[in-house]
């Protein structure tokens, strides 16, 4: 294993870093090496907010929920309509970055790795638009309960393949997906979620951060001031990233993740890796994390 600092880029705080095998380093670091060189240029970026309106139909609404409001009778909430991007959620912003990060590489396939499979949709319906194969590595256990995103994967041309080691599920899948970017030089890996190694949290942060740029200009359209609390919830990271981005320097501005808590925070069946994990090494990078027994 290679711990990479690079002049101590992709740390956040202790957290972050990339931990991983040398192959992979290498392609991480071709990988940085492009991101950085078109994060900013003109051109890439015309052509990502061209696809983003007239392909993903952004941008996407500020919804004021009266009636939800209404009920609770304690604040003026907005919802950010994220589920009207196409293909139903927020992942297509990042996918489509990262797409033309990869033809620009002079990729022709992409992988992906799917827990529910909103991703893995985005990923082949992206890859579909560009011309490009699409393999995406879904857990098992995800496959049999999302069975309609995987048929909508494969309608849309990409090979679905499932997990069966581990617990079956996305943390397997990522596992998977980093093997077979190894084997593949002609291959990008569309990393989905504020995960991983350097450079990728860095990347889905950059892609993502358009939903807190279209809600901070709306909501000062719509009210004249920010609000109170930004409330997002928090799995892989990526939708909380892009809804918090833009409010961080705002003292004034609360800004809330809310984390699954499944069977219950006292049982071995939750998600609440931030209020009931310990620090680790996982999936290249060193983040909070619920460890079993067993690693």
């Amino acid at each position: 294993m290679r711990r990479h600092h690079g002049r101590n880029k992709g740390y956040f705080g202790q957290f972050g870093g990339s931990f991983v095998l040398e192959l992979i380093q290498v392609l991480l670091d071709e990988l940085e090496g492009t991101f950085e060189k078109y994060k900013k240029d003109p051109e890439f970026l015309a052509e990502y907010h061209r696809y983003l309106a007239d392909y993903a139909g952004r941008e996407t609404p500020l919804y004021f929920a009266e009636s939800l409001t209404d009920y609770l009778g304690c604040a003026k909430i907005y919802l950010k309509r994220e589920d009207l991007n196409h293909l139903g959620s927020h992942k297509l912003n990042n996918v489509l970055g990262q797409i033309l990060l990869a033809k620009r590489m002079g990729k022709s396939r992409v992988i992906a790795e799917t827990g529910a499979g909103q991703h893995g949709v985005a990923t082949a319906a992206a890859a579909a638009k560009f011309g490009m194969k699409c393999d995406v590595y879904m857990g098992a256990e995800d496959v049999e309960r999302q069975r309609l995103n995987v048929f909508r994967m494969e309608m849309m041309g990409a090979t679905v393949h499932a997990v069966e080691t581990g617990t079956k599920t996305l943390k397997d899948a990522v596992d998977a997906a980093f093997a077979a970017w190894m084997t593949d030089l002609d291959a990008f890996y569309v990393l989905g979620s504020a995960v991983g190694p350097h450079p990728y949290p860095t990347i889905v942060h950059e892609f993502q951060k358009v939903i807190s740029q279209e809600s901070r200009r709306q909501i000062l359209d719509k009210e004249g001031r920010l609000p109170d609390y930004i409330i997002a919830c928090v799995g892989g990271g990526s939708n909380a990233i892009g809804a918090f981005s833009e409010y961080v320097a705002d003292k004034e501005v609360n800004l809330v993740g809310v984390e699954a808590a499944g069977h219950g925070l006292d049982t071995d069946k939750h998600a609440a890796t931030m209020t009931k994990g310990s620090i680790g090494v996982i999936d290249g990078m060193k983040t909070y994390a619920v460890f079993s027994e067993d690693g």
